[in-house]
């Protein structure tokens, strides 16, 4: 009987899904009155796909520039 009361105590404290539910829906209603959407801004956010890209295209050509100079200084 103890077992069971102490496991029931250990799920109740370890569910709190009904608590982040109830912060969700806070934050969305606070976000609301103040005229946050954040869908809309989160759709116009960059991807990251797409700045890693870019990351990766510089650092290419930044590495065949070294690799050029140092073509030059071994070849004077």
């Amino acid at each position: 009987m103890t077992t069971e009361m102490m496991s029931d105590a250990i799920d109740d404290a370890i569910d709190n899904n009904e608590e982040e539910e109830e912060t969700e829906d806070l934050t969305n209603q606070v976000l609301d009155e103040i005229g946050v959407d954040v869908a809309s801004q989160l759709s116009a956010a960059p991807k990251g796909k797409a700045a890693g890209k870019r990351t990766e295209e510089s650092s290419s050509s930044g590495i065949d520039e070294l690799e050029k100079r140092l073509a030059v200084l071994r070849n004077p």
